[in-house]
């Protein structure tokens, strides 16, 4: 008499109508409608949060919604140094180192100051700005003191109406220009924040990603070559800095227009230069 084997797990087994069933679904319940509804509303809302989470993230800039951490007073102080900064680098940048030119050409709409310079032809052209990156250094204090000032302020006023003591100095604006780097302090601003616990700043410091300090390096370079043979050769800098372009143009007075381009983060700087001039006559113009 043969004994009946059992079916394994895995198995396969016939019910009364014939029909082959897995042996894992047999003893099984099905969920109620009910149960089965709430699970389904359950994974919708948990749809929508993360989706509502991932947009909030994408559009944060254009919302301005931080969905990280809220924006401290110090960070809202930090974020003005900055923008106050570019924004004073946008300018002198096409103006040949100047927020407002005394010197210039006027190319494309834009008072381009002369870095060197000479009124009689035939002569070189003497150094306008010997020391261009401390020029730069003051222009750029200058321009964003005020404008950080205004911040500063502004954010004191808001934490006193929140109910917090607020004391400071008159602080300065400092501007450090590095390589590839420009470091902007606030300095014996002596902040002292106090409510309950007490918070104090001796100096504020953020900094700015920025490749202008090699370009007026370069510019200054160019200036001096300017000065002594009363021309460049812009191709030995390019060859040199392979990140970036130098571009040269003669105008009509003799005076030569510089661009400096970054490849790599776009930035400019644009001067002008007026050395060992030709007349006309002389040339056959």
């Amino acid at each position: 008499m043969q004994k009946e084997k059992r079916a394994g797990r895995n198995e396969r087994v016939v019910n009364k109508k014939g029909i082959r069933v897995s042996n894992r679904l047999i003893g099984m319940k099905c969920l109620p409608d009910s149960k089965r509804s709430q699970i389904a509303v359950f994974v919708i809302v948990a749809i929508l949060i993360v989706a509502a989470i991932v947009l909030l993230y994408f559009f944060r800039d254009k919302i301005g919604i931080s969905v990280l951490e809220a924006e401290t007073p110090i960070d809202q102080i930090k974020k003005c140094m900055r923008d106050s900064v570019s924004e004073g680098i946008s300018i002198l940048s096409v103006q040949g180192g100047a927020i407002s030119p005394e010197n210039y050409y006027l190319y494309e709409d834009n008072k381009v100051d002369y870095l060197c310079y000479s009124e009689e032809n035939y002569k070189g052209c003497v150094m306008q700005k010997p020391l261009i990156a401390q020029d730069i250094k003051t222009e750029l204090e200058s321009y964003a003191q005020p404008k950080v000032n205004n911040c500063f302020n502004s954010v004191k006023d808001s934490l006193e109406k929140k109910g917090y003591d607020v004391s400071s100095e008159n602080a300065e604006v400092s501007v450090e220009l590095t390589p590839g780097n420009i470091i902007i302090s606030l300095e014996n601003v002596d902040l002292t924040v106090t409510k309950g616990d007490s918070e104090n700043y001796k100096t504020i410091k953020t900094d700015l990603n920025s490749k202008l300090y090699d370009l007026i390096m370069i510019s200054g370079s160019i200036a001096n070559w300017e000065a002594r043979f009363g021309d460049s050769e812009i191709m030995t800098y390019m060859s040199s800095y392979p990140s970036i372009k130098v571009e040269k143009k003669v105008q009509d007075d003799g005076t030569k227009i510089y661009i400096l381009t970054n490849a790599d983060t776009s930035e400019k700087f644009i001067f002008a230069t007026k050395s060992y001039v030709i007349p006309v006559g002389v040339t056959g113009k």
